[in-house]
């Protein structure tokens, strides 16, 4: 959260004294306040709501509510692909804050199936690591299929709490559905958007006879003492089950690869 704050204080686009105050009134009176407390997710949605304002990113609901259902060339001419990538890190980093302040136990508790706490990111081997889920673009709405159609599958996280953890809300839900179609798209960058497979931010000619899917996973790191999640590392990539073997790839962020650490 720190070196978000860096970022937003380095623009140089006139932000006014109120929104300084604001920044500096919530980092200073509030994170350090709840940080090793049980409601530090919530924190960190409020403090994510404040650096979207002040970025003037839209926030993950915002960006679902007006985006989800274009069709790929709508949502390309409406949005920069820079823009999009931000959503796209904004989601991600909402994903990976419902873990902080957590210990073992307790994410354990919130997922359909043990965690991987041994796993960390390599970026030499991206299937390493908790796999959260699998996303599916099974229709971009150009063309004959007319509307966008998504779907998650395979990962350890209920749909409806894997919705809500998107948008910053943390409430957790006795849900055990993993699958999940839906009418919207949850992820807007280029890597993220089309049915066929991504390899260096380029599509690759799409073959019936493969697969194609976005798989995110994480990594924790605990604080020795409490043995609570102190940072989560979050990262995306577009797979392609080629032959029968998949081919993995990272997808496009902020600063180079989709992959982000949330501490």
């Amino acid at each position: 959260m720190l070196r978000k704050l860096q970022k937003i204080l380095c623009r140089e686009n006139g932000q006014s004294m109120v929104e300084w105050a604001l920044v500096a009134l919530f980092v200073v009176g509030i994170v350090y306040m709840f940080r090793e407390s049980n409601i530090l997710p919530q924190v960190t949605k409020s403090y994510n709501n404040v650096g979207s304002y002040l970025s003037s990113t839209p926030t993950s609901e915002q960006a679902i509510n007006k985006y989800g259902a274009l069709s790929n060339s709508e949502l390309r001419e409406a949005v920069s692909n820079q823009e999009r990538i931000a959503m796209d890190d904004a989601t991600l980093r909402n994903i990976a804050g419902a873990f902080l302040g957590k210990t073992q136990s307790e994410i354990n508790a919130m997922l359909m199936s043990n965690a991987n706490f041994t796993a960390k990111y390599n970026p030499n081997a991206l299937n390493q690591g908790t796999l959260l889920f699998d996303y599916y673009i099974n229709s971009t709405g150009d063309g004959e299929n007319g509307s966008v159609k998504t779907r998650f599958d395979n990962g350890v996280v209920a749909k409806d709490n894997l919705v809500n953890w998107m948008q910053g809300n943390y409430t957790q839900y006795p849900s055990t559905q993993k699958q999940m179609e839906s009418d919207n798209r949850y992820f807007f960058s280029d890597d993220l958007i089309y049915t066929q497979g991504v390899y260096n931010h380029a599509i690759i000619e799409a073959n019936k006879n493969d697969s194609y899917a976005v798989s995110v996973r994480c990594a924790f790191e605990f604080d020795k003492t409490t043995g609570k999640a102190n940072a989560v590392q979050i990262w995306a990539t577009r797979n392609a089950q080629v032959n029968g073997s998949w081919v993995r790839d990272m997808t496009q962020g902020i600063n180079g690869d989709m992959s982000i650490r949330v501490e």
